[in-house]
């Protein structure tokens, strides 16, 4: 039943997602008083006919995957590719759907200038976007966003990690550590950080039913492999006055995880004149002590001891909050500034790697889609919105077949003072572009595989 959840929930979401996009293309051509004959929801033969507006009919039709829209002239205007794909394919001619005295017709698609049709053509990709951005600006008014909180919720288990190889995934909740309640995210952080090496029993509740499970943190290290440790007090020294005392753990100082002691000292030196927030753990318990960093204090810093920190390599997910309506909207443009620097980030050559591993196909996307599911609605919506503006940029690459490839051969007509290529040309523009799609498909497909004979899709 959860992979059929699953399932029909990726299938809406690339339907809207792709009817959305089609809707760009239809709104700017009839902003151009250009005819749009038919406006799709779905593939294949038509099982109802909702109604028809202007030269506009539209449909439902059999297989509910996207949509399509059918605008005049077009198909003419794409007449050279499209027998120049059925060459290479095999496939039948396809006819257009205008006779040739129709060509010169004013509400034609093929009869409107370069930029037009440009326009018309990104429509699409700019609509894709345009949508992702306004689920994130209403997510926040709406199912609500991850607020600040971090809960006992697991978000995901990373493939590799001692919670996934021990079973836990994505929607489970940790309800108690060794008999211990857990009641959200700082007490289950805390103990397992504090627990390096240690068994620990967990209860775990998965939908309805409960399970107990025994995993054991791993060392925790930071992306370049180094090992992370919190630092035991064995005396206070200036800082007793404050609170601490021996054997509490310092694991943060002003928010930042600690790597090792010289790492906290330069931390404390760092709050000169002003107060340091420690936090410690005492008896598996999180807590906080404020200090008043003065000369006397850095004189006389408390004496620790590296303690390795513990992980189960697991995201938790954080509690959602519903936002007033501009809030929401300042906080989707975040969401959409964030999701940009993430891509400019691994696009980077030095990034190589994390491309890598953040590129998915049909599988990914299905396994993403799950982990959105057991989460919840609002990072269902979210999802989507990411998906949106992934198809943009997906989309605005120009690969023939693709929208950019439209683009690029508008411009090659514009800087030939609108002479289109000729069939040969066109055959050749459509067999680099065919490979290029091939070559992708093969290297995101192989990863996907790889994924799964390695166990290394995110649960």
């Amino acid at each position: 039943m959860d992979y059929l959840k699953v399932t029909l929930v990726l299938l809406a979401m690339i339907s809207v997602l792709v009817i959305a996009h089609e809707w760009g293309h239809f709104i700017v051509a009839r902003i151009f008083k250009i005819r749009v004959d038919d406006f799709s929801v779905g593939f294949g033969p038509r099982i109802l006919r909702v109604g028809k507006l202007g030269a506009t009919e539209y449909n439902i039709r059999a297989f509910p995957l996207g949509g399509f829209v059918k605008i005049a002239g077009m198909s003419a205007d794409e007449a050279p590719l499209i027998k120049a794909r059925d060459s290479i394919t095999g496939a039948t001619p396809m006819e257009t759907a205008e006779a040739p005295s129709d060509q010169h017709d004013k509400e034609l698609f093929s009869s409107r200038p370069i930029w037009q049709r440009s326009l018309v053509i990104l429509g699409g990709p700019v609509m894709s976007f345009v949508f992702g951005v306004m689920v994130f600006c209403l997510a926040g008014c709406t199912v609500g966003v991850p607020g600040d909180t971090v809960t006992n919720r697991i978000a995901m288990a990373n493939p590799g990690g001692a919670a996934y190889k021990i079973g836990l995934r994505s929607g489970d909740v940790i309800r108690s550590i060794n008999n211990k309640p857990i009641y959200n995210g700082e007490d289950l952080a805390n103990i397992v950080q504090h627990n390096y090496g240690c068994p620990l029993t967990m209860t775990v509740s998965r939908g309805t039913s409960n399970l107990v499970v025994v995993g054991t943190p791993q060392q925790y290290v930071d992306d370049e492999g180094n090992p992370i440790y919190s630092e035991a007090v064995a005396a206070p020294n200036a800082f007793a006055s404050s609170g601490l005392q021996s054997g509490d753990l310092i694991y943060r100082v002003d928010g930042q995880i600690l790597t090792g002691n010289k790492d906290m000292v330069k931390l404390l030196h760092d709050d000169v004149g002003k107060q340091a927030i420690l936090g410690i753990s005492r008896d598996n318990k999180p807590s906080a002590i404020t200090v008043m960093m003065t000369a006397d204090k850095l004189s006389n810093l408390p004496v620790v001891k590296d303690t390795p920190v513990g992980m189960l390599k697991v995201s938790l997910a954080l509690a959602t909050v519903h936002l007033p309506f501009v809030a929401s909207v300042k906080q989707g443009l975040s969401i959409t500034s964030s999701l940009f620097a993430g891509l400019a980030a691994i696009f980077q050559p030095h990034h190589t790697k994390q491309l890598r591993e953040s590129t998915g196909g049909i599988v990914m996307m299905y396994s993403l889609t799950g982990l959105a599911v057991r989460l919840g609605l609002s990072t269902v919506v979210l999802f989507a919105g990411q998906i949106s503006i992934s198809l943009a940029i997906f989309n605005i690459l120009p690969i023939p077949v693709l929208d950019g490839g439209h683009l690029l051969s508008y411009f090659i007509e514009a800087i030939r003072r609108g002479k289109k290529m000729n069939e040969a040309q066109q055959q050749a523009f459509l067999l680099t572009g065919m490979a290029v799609i091939g070559v992708l498909f093969v290297l995101v497909f192989t990863n996907d595989i790889h994924r799964l004979i390695t166990h290394q899709i995110p649960q």
